[in-house]
């Protein structure tokens, strides 16, 4: 559907011959009316304009409802609104009904405790732009900060951009004026970093960071997932294997850490967030939840991408979760794999004779 009072596309000059994309923004609250009002003004500010913000309070305690509703009042912009789910049932459940509620080809979701820089709209869709690679979603760096908002760290270490070693497999895309220099609005200083959907394991920074393509994240949210959090693990995953991503270099947010939130702890030594307790424990589950989507989509993945893919991704994702080798389902896939790569290897060693290499 299409959302009152919300233009379809970006002031731009009457020569252009197309309007450039709404992203549809999902702000996930629940029990942040501490910092809901600053997630919700980092929308506000954006340089790119062109979007509209659902604010979905999952059943709150502290009163994050009505302070929502008060703080909308008082800005005044039609393209906010509230949806206040009557129980809480987990970010998951926050980031289906947020979704469900637009149509704009791009998604993106903030975390209620953390915050947009004014360019994080116009970067990423400029990075969606670009005439080298298209992807199913994007994520860039973002400064670390606690709840006071004092900034603790540059950078998300996580996040796989190029540092002082290369970076492998990633392919490099210059910067540049995306869809011809028509967008003068769109541009970066930054090259993008490309990895396909071969890539493996996790190469962005937290949910806040992204923005997905709505055609790559349906399926992925209309999944029936048994657990309820780690969903940018679930979405950021799953997307992934159906076009790759996008990495950007650049810090276009702020990620907080408070002591409240769910997968990491208060205290930051450097280098990776460490992980509370319960969340290590939860990852298992997440891992469950990724073979069954692997699994259930392995024909479509397979069109997409080759008949080696599907073996390689589950060679790999039972690398780490070890438990799964069990799984009976896995076998015949692993098998199917391994009857593929003896006769490209009697190949290849016949055309190494053949040329004269050994």
């Amino acid at each position: 559907m299409r959302h009152p009072g919300v233009r379809r596309g970006l002031a731009m000059e009457d020569k252009s011959p197309f309007e450039l994309p709404r992203v549809d923004v999902v702000i996930t609250c629940h029990n942040y009316r501490a910092y809901v009002e600053d997630a919700i003004r980092s929308v506000t500010a954006q340089t790119y304009r062109n979007w509209y913000c659902v604010i979905v309070d999952d059943a709150s305690t502290d009163g994050s409802g009505d302070h929502v509703r008060q703080l909308l009042h008082e800005i005044g912009d039609p393209r906010l609104s509230l949806l206040a789910r009557p129980q809480n049932g987990g970010q998951l459940a926050g980031f289906r009904d947020g979704f469900a509620g637009g149509d704009a080809p791009f998604v993106a979701f903030l975390d209620a405790d953390d915050i947009w820089l004014p360019d994080f709209l116009r970067a990423h869709l400029a990075a969606h732009m670009n005439a080298t690679r298209s992807a199913a979603l994007s994520s860039s760096d973002v400064f670390l900060i606690d709840s006071n908002r004092t900034v603790l760290a540059g950078t998300y270490v996580m996040l796989r951009k190029p540092r002082s070693t290369s970076e492998a497999v990633g392919a490099q895309i210059a910067p540049g004026k995306p869809l011809g220099g028509m967008a003068p609005e769109l541009g970066s200083d930054h090259p993008l970093t490309y990895f396909g959907p071969e890539v493996y394991g996790w190469i962005w920074a937290p949910t806040s960071s992204m923005v997905f393509r709505r055609g790559a994240l349906e399926p992925v949210l209309a999944f029936p997932f048994r657990t309820t959090i780690g969903t940018d693990y679930l979405a950021a995953t799953c997307a992934h294997l159906a076009a790759g991503s996008l990495i950007l270099p650049e810090c276009l947010g702020l990620y907080r850490l408070h002591g409240a939130n769910v997968s990491t702890n208060i205290s930051f030594a450097g280098g990776h967030i460490a992980q509370t307790q319960a969340f290590k424990a939860h990852q298992a589950n997440m891992g469950i939840d990724v073979l069954d989507y692997v699994l259930a989509n392995a024909e479509r993945l397979a069109d997409a991408h080759g008949r080696d893919f599907i073996p390689a991704f589950l060679s790999r994702h039972i690398e780490l979760y070890h438990d799964l080798t069990a799984d009976p389902r896995v076998m015949p896939f692993l098998e199917r794999g391994h009857r593929l790569r003896r006769p490209r290897k009697r190949v290849t060693r016949a055309l190494r004779r053949l040329f004269g290499k050994r």
